[in-house]
């Protein structure tokens, strides 16, 4: 009976990684330390420090002086430095870190009192994999960002950069990963849910029924994008998953303020076959306009970042009236129907030849990083984003459409994610990871309440009144996650045993 209950429980710990599926936000580093003749060094001090923030990591190298260290944030530089008795010490610098990725450095000390002969300098291939994990993945990172070109400037401008990644025609901010729906993509920032999860917007992000991003770029320290991987920490998508990750701050205050425009002074003309028939176009307006700034409230201890992001933009959808194919010919009697549901039934209508489109986004990303000791490091974030959408139906050469035909669209979406990445003894590491997310996306109608009408016109028709789709059409979501990854090494072998819970 024991020996049954044994083999259960083996099996319970084996297949409970099949079952982790939190997303990546943070690298690591792994390598061996032995002295210049191949002995490998047990016991030895490897401190590894992130030098724009002075935080450190200690581990000692293990059996076959192997060493790992976890939960490291993505990007650089670091530097490396092992330590052992009667021998040399060697640093390392330089070195950048890869969401999601194992950096691969090996050490080779020299004994204190040998006499050096001959200098033997090998280059060897950066093994940005150590794992093993292998998959089909792609990191976009800070320096990436800055030199890849973005007229949205939301994150999937960058998704073109990925080779499996196709732009989805006719459907705003869709990306299609691996040939998948564009919906089976999952979005984490910090490792918090931001994607869709009812489905409706093409974008799959939250905030994308209203053309609004859930976080502005500039908050963006870097980020992955997973299609088939084989670590079974990686899950709920079926097309890529996309890991975010936000700046952080330094003990180097900086900053930057930002105003970016596009009109139609700046925009070239209609396309056409004939260059002389090309027509200037509309007046539009697209603003987007924030500061970012970073530092340290305690050198080498507690840092902070905020970014303040606000999106304006206007787009005009003129009609000609002379196009279209309905019997009613003179304008008159379209403004004198419009005047009088103003008159008679004390309803605003709108107009009906040029039903401008607004776009109006506040995003507002902050991140605490705390170095509790060299073994605990936590990290608090939050991505608050409120806007509102005015979508109109434009006139058409079949349709006549009043302004309040068409609906708004507010939308919130606040974000919150704890980290908590420790180190437990010589060969293990363990992260815990909170987030919360709370999403409210409100359609409703324009104008007063009316009734809906539609005038048949021939070949044509005359629309006014709210929008019938527009009415109790409250959505909102919250999202709880608790994941935990507890990682230790023994022998040659590194395991990894987790949970993670959503409600």
């Amino acid at each position: 009976m024991l020996s049954k209950r044994i083999v259960q429980f083996v099996l319970a710990v084996l297949l409970l990684p099949a079952f982790t599926l939190a997303q990546t936000t943070t690298s690591s580093m792994g390598g061996s330390v032995k002295t210049n003749t191949g002995e490998p060094l047990v016991g030895a001090t490897v401190t590894v420090t992130h030098e724009p923030t002075g935080t450190i990591y200690r581990v000692q190298s293990r059996n076959g002086g192997r060493f790992d260290v976890n939960n490291l944030n993505p990007g650089g530089p670091y530097s490396v430095e092992v330590s052992f008795i009667n021998f040399t010490n060697e640093k390392k610098s330089d070195i950048f870190l890869t969401l999601g990725d194992v950096y691969r450095v090996d050490f080779a000390l020299a004994p204190k009192a040998s006499n050096l002969g001959n200098v033997v300098v090998t280059g060897l291939r950066k093994t940005t994999d150590a794992s093993g994990k292998g998959g089909t993945e792609t990191t976009i990172g800070r320096d990436k960002m800055a030199n890849l070109p973005t007229v949205g400037r939301n994150i999937y401008d960058y998704l073109r950069a990925v080779p499996q990644a196709k732009l989805v025609n006719g459907s705003e901010g869709a990306i299609s990963i691996a040939g998948q729906n564009n919906r089976y993509n999952a979005f984490y920032v910090d490792g918090a849910i931001n994607n869709d999860v009812f489905g409706l917007a093409a974008s799959g992000t939250n905030g994308g029924q209203a053309s609004i991003s859930p976080i502005s770029i500039d908050a963006i320290d870097q980020f992955q994008v997973v299609i088939s991987p084989y670590d079974a920490a990686q899950g709920h998508f079926v097309g890529g998953g996309i890991n975010a990750i936000t700046k952080g701050g330094t003990n180097k205050t900086e900053g930057s303020v930002y105003y970016f425009l596009q009109n139609q002074n700046l925009a070239g003309k209609t396309p056409t076959g004939l260059k002389e028939n090309a027509t200037k176009l509309s007046n539009f307006s697209k603003k987007t306009y924030g500061f970012r700034v970073g530092g340290a409230f305690v050198k080498n201890k507690l840092f902070y970042f905020i970014n303040v992001d606000l999106q304006r933009d206007i787009r005009p959808q003129p009609f000609d009236f002379n196009s279209y194919a309905g019997n009613t010919k003179d304008i008159t009697i379209l403004n004198n129907l419009a005047n009088t549901l103003r008159t008679n039934y004390g309803y605003e209508p709108g107009g009906f030849l040029d039903n401008t489109e607004e776009v109006k986004a506040d995003r507002i990303a902050t991140r605490i990083d705390w170095n509790i000791s060299d073994k605990h490091k936590l990290t608090l974030s939050n991505r608050y984003t409120k806007g509102e959408r005015l979508n109109t139906s434009t006139s058409s050469s079949g349709t006549i459409n009043f302004y309040n035909n068409g609906y708004s669209f507010p939308t919130r979406s606040n974000s919150t994610s704890a980290e908590l990445k420790s180190v437990v003894g010589r060969n293990a590491s363990n992260k815990l990871l909170i987030t919360f997310t709370d999403v409210s996306d409100d359609r409703r109608p324009l104008g007063q309440d009316f009734p809906r009408v539609r005038i048949n016109d021939g070949s044509g028709a005359i629309i006014f009144g709210p929008d019938n789709s527009s009415t109790v059409n409250l959505l909102t979501q919250k999202n709880w996650t608790v994941f935990n990854e507890f990682k230790f090494t023994a022998g040659k072998h590194g395991l990894k045993v987790g949970v993670d819970w959503e409600y």
